[in-house]
């Protein structure tokens, strides 16, 4: 499964569609904005701020299921509004949440171990050095690489649950998180390629806002590289999303992705 045959599937999905698809992400990340313009009112670490603050938590695991859902719609050629993915996800708040809590159920070992590891190198740390520190931190170092190699494939397991949860709405949510690492064995190193794929994009369209930064040029200058990063940035997020989705149908539906060039050769 090349990357590069997954990119073209949504370069293809996306032919026509790029308008929407920037429209999409625009309005999601305007509620971020909103959010964080509100925040911005009310003094750090006041009550009302952390409220906010805990409030976006809350709803930041429906709305990002619910942007999913809206590229599943977008690639797939339905209907789909620029604001569909504030209905998609809380309509699913429920189902969004338990995803969340099986994947982490899944995860909280590693992940203990890791606050672990860390917690006894911040420790080791207040001590007088001696080869017995040294030789400690350098354990400690090395398990926490350990943990983080461990964690990173582990978690690929659980990437496609949101989609199947959209395609399979019957399942329950411990269903949908079991389905994708069933699923998943096998495709993670396709799923980390594919992402690490995009690498170079995002080279690209962060470089010239660094040497303009760097360069200390006009003000205007500096501005605009940095509202031409945040556009492209905008347009790589939509590739992205896409082809995730493409990879999804590829892993879990192949029929569906051969009923689609059937009917494009028909065409």
């Amino acid at each position: 499964m090349p990357a590069s045959e997954i990119r073209k599937d949504a370069r293809e999905a996306l032919k026509g569609k790029w308008g929407k698809a920037v429209c999409i992400i625009l309005v999601y990340l305007a509620l971020s904005f909103v959010v964080g313009f509100i925040q911005g009112l009310f003094k750090v670490g006041s009550a009302i701020y952390t409220i906010i603050n805990l409030a976006y938590v809350i709803i930041s695991i429906p709305l990002s299921f619910g942007l999913l859902i809206s590229f599943m719609k977008l690639k797939r050629g339905e209907n789909v509004s620029c604001y569909d993915f504030f209905e998609d996800g809380f309509s699913r708040f429920g189902k969004s949440w338990g995803i969340w809590f099986h994947t982490f159920i899944r995860l909280l070992l590693p992940i203990v171990c890791l606050i672990l590891v860390i917690i006894f190198a911040a420790v080791l740390t207040v001590f007088p050095f001696s080869l017995m520190r040294s030789s400690l931190l350098t354990v400690s170092l090395v398990l926490f690489i350990a943990t983080i190699f461990y964690i990173v494939p582990r978690s690929l397991l659980y990437v496609i649950a949101y989609n199947i949860s959209y395609d399979n709405p019957e399942l329950s949510s411990k269903a949908c998180v079991l389905k994708s690492e069933a699923l998943m064995k096998g495709n993670r190193g396709n799923y980390f390629l594919l992402e690490l794929s995009f690498i170079g994009w995002l080279l690209l369209i962060m470089v010239p806002m660094f040497i303009i930064a760097y360069l200390n040029v006009a003000v205007l200058l500096d501005i605009l590289s940095r509202l031409a990063f945040d556009v492209a940035f905008i347009f790589l997020s939509a590739y992205i999303l896409v082809s995730t989705v493409c990879f999804y149908e590829r892993v879990a539906k192949p029929e569906v992705k051969k009923v689609e060039e059937e009917v494009k050769i028909e065409e």
